[in-house]
């Protein structure tokens, strides 16, 4: 009997010690969002919708150098079926829609010895962006991501694979270095990404591309911080288009102001010149270019930067009443593509313009629940891109719980 208790603890602690060894903390955050949209282009094409979207990170921490993610996402329009199957089904009577996103799932390790962090898997990859993110790409990808630190420089190297259908002529696969050298009061990012693409992997048309750029952010006197990006951007056997934008702002007690303007090449006559772009709608001058909804509603009705430059007065964290906060910001936006290659609402001819002007408020109801309200409305005068479009008019309200 006493052999048998024996064993029976010896088991114990075997077994103890190995859950004990493969113990990891697991930290959960995300999002959920529930509002209605409204969206009006000169009374076609309205938008009339309920909307929710559920985003949550896994993180499964072993120890500080070893970890583990998931990112999920589920978003439904209410009322919408959509077969029950799918993104942004099951929102109709009976719910029910089979509708989890995987967003990104990666995990991430330090290289035994030394301080070489790997990142590989489903991730966020972007290029450095000064002004108001990056306008080539910031997406999720199949990458793997080394990066590493020398005193006040941090480099990074990447692969990313965004196509591939099993054959090599439908692979896309991305190479790319950034250095950023924080240099006290400026902070310099250099950075290139090479596109080698399968002729039928539809990424540029099965072109190889090259991306230069280079971010800066500097502070020269206190409270001002002034930013810049640079970027040329060339596909194979096409002209070479560029991209170039600034900032300045300055922080107050009342307000933070600031002066922003771009430009994008767009394409001339023989449709070369624009500067190509992976995904393109992270850079976000305004509400209607670019993904910048302040909340989970419509957006980039104008499409990208690329292809227009603009100046935009903004003026963000106002605040009249406690815990109450506004952003608003007047654009003027004009396209830069040939009058003849004006295609639609965000693909803009040198003569199509627009007037935006954008009011945002959040209400901190609590600390981990904003309610949101995000207006719009465009001036437009796009006589080539779409002629029977006069003004345009956004107006979402929301919650959002953060956890």
């Amino acid at each position: 009997m006493k052999r048998i208790i024996v064993l029976a603890l010896a088991a114990c602690m075997v077994l103890g010690a190995a859950f004990s060894a493969s113990a990891a903390e697991f930290k959960a955050s995300g999002f959920l969002y529930a509002g209605y949209d409204y969206l009006n282009v000169d009374n076609n094409g309205k938008t009339n919708d309920f909307s929710q979207r559920f985003r949550s990170q896994i993180d499964i921490v072993a120890s500080e150098s070893l970890s583990g993610t998931v990112f999920f996402e589920i978003d439904q329009t209410w009322g919408h079926a959509n077969g029950n199957i799918g993104n942004n089904s099951g929102g109709a009577l009976g719910a029910d829609g089979v509708n989890i996103e995987t967003k990104r799932a990666y995990m991430t390790f330090l290289v035994p010895s030394t301080s070489v962090q790997v990142r590989a898997g489903i991730q966020g990859l972007a290029l450095p962006g000064a002004v108001a993110g990056s306008p080539v790409i910031n997406h999720d990808v199949a990458a793997i991501v080394a990066s590493t630190s020398f005193g006040k420089v941090d480099a990074t190297a990447f692969f990313a694979r965004p196509y591939d259908a099993d054959a090599s002529s439908t692979t896309a696969d991305l190479f790319g270095a950034i250095v950023s050298a924080n240099l006290d009061v400026v902070t310099v990012s250099p950075y290139i990404m090479v596109s080698n693409n399968g002729h039928d992997s539809g990424a540029l048309n099965g072109n190889e591309a090259q991306w230069y750029g280079v971010a800066v952010e500097a502070t020269p006197v206190e409270n001002l911080t002034l930013a810049f990006d640079g970027i040329y951007g060339a596909v194979e056997s096409q002209d070479d288009g560029f991209f170039l934008a600034g900032k300045a702002a300055y922080a107050t007690d009342f307000a933070v102001p600031a002066f922003l303007a771009w430009y994008g090449s767009g394409n001339d006559s023989d449709g070369e010149g624009i500067m190509p772009t992976l995904e393109g709608l992270d850079f976000v001058p305004c509400t209607l270019v670019g993904f910048g909804a302040a909340a989970t509603s419509s957006d980039a009705l104008f499409g990208s930067a690329i292809g227009k430059w603009g100046v935009s007065l903004q003026a963000s964290e106002m605040s009249f009443i406690e815990k109450v906060s506004h952003t608003v910001r007047a654009t003027y936006i004009r396209g830069t593509n040939d009058d003849d290659l004006a295609a639609n609402i965000t693909n803009w001819s040198d003569d199509d313009s627009a007037v935006e002007f954008d009011f945002v408020t959040t209400y901190a109801a609590y600390d981990n629940l904003d309610i949101i309200v995000d207006l719009a409305y465009a001036v437009t005068d796009l006589d080539d891109a779409a002629p029977s479009t006069d003004d345009v008019f956004k107006a979402a309200i929301g919650a959002q719980y953060n956890f």
